[in-house]
């Protein structure tokens, strides 16, 4: 029996071996290699981009003041040269028109007594812009008393359509009421629209 090789031993067997051979490690994740952000570089980066904008909010609010002056002067200008030519005539207006204002197209020829018993003004318009226009002028009838303008004793409207550019048209109007004394004509008021338009607010009526 002690001879028998295929009886059992309590010798040590050796392990057989794996079933499995093992492989290499997996390759890294696709851009492990890369180069990554620090904490600080992605404050640092947050940081241009700020200051960044704030430089473009401060340039923003500069032109916008800027801006806003050279409005504000024109506005001023503006009204400035309306004035200057109420001022210069003595007649008002709801027109905007520096260029050729509507104070410009009219000239007083007359104002005398008519054969109504009353007073009449009358005179032509020139039309100097380049658009057919209508016009509405408000005069005023004053005695020689009660101050330096004098009281009014008769107001009227005189409405004139289709004034072609550049063309001259008379224009005549009349109270009928006669002062004892002197007494003047006086254009108070002229508004100058496009002819099919409305008339602009304030126009007399």
């Amino acid at each position: 029996m002690a001879d028998d090789p295929t009886a059992d031993t309590d010798a040590p067997r050796v392990p057989p071996a794996p079933s499995v051979t093992p492989g290499s490690a997996p390759p890294p994740p696709s851009g492990a290699d890369g180069p990554t952000w620090s904490r600080r570089g992605c404050l640092l980066a947050a940081g241009v981009v700020g200051a960044l904008a704030l430089v473009g909010v401060a340039v923003l609010v500069v032109v916008l003041v800027m801006a806003k002056g050279w409005l504000g002067a024109k506005v001023d200008d503006l009204a400035k040269a309306r004035q200057d030519i109420v001022d210069e005539t003595g007649i008002a207006t709801g027109s905007t028109d520096v260029d050729h204002p509507p104070q410009r197209d009219i000239h007083l020829g007359a104002c005398e007594f008519d054969t109504e018993g009353g007073v009449q003004a009358s005179g032509t318009l020139t039309n100097w812009t380049e658009s057919t226009s209508d016009y509405r002028i408000s005069l005023s009838f004053r005695d020689g008393g009660g101050g330096a303008q004098g009281d009014e004793f008769g107001s009227t409207v005189v409405t004139l359509e289709g004034v072609e550019a550049h063309a001259t048209t008379n224009w005549a109007a009349a109270v009928p009421v006669r002062p004892q004394g002197s007494y003047t004509c006086r254009v108070v008021r002229i508004d100058r629209w496009d002819s099919g338009a409305q008339p602009p607010p304030g126009a007399g009526s």
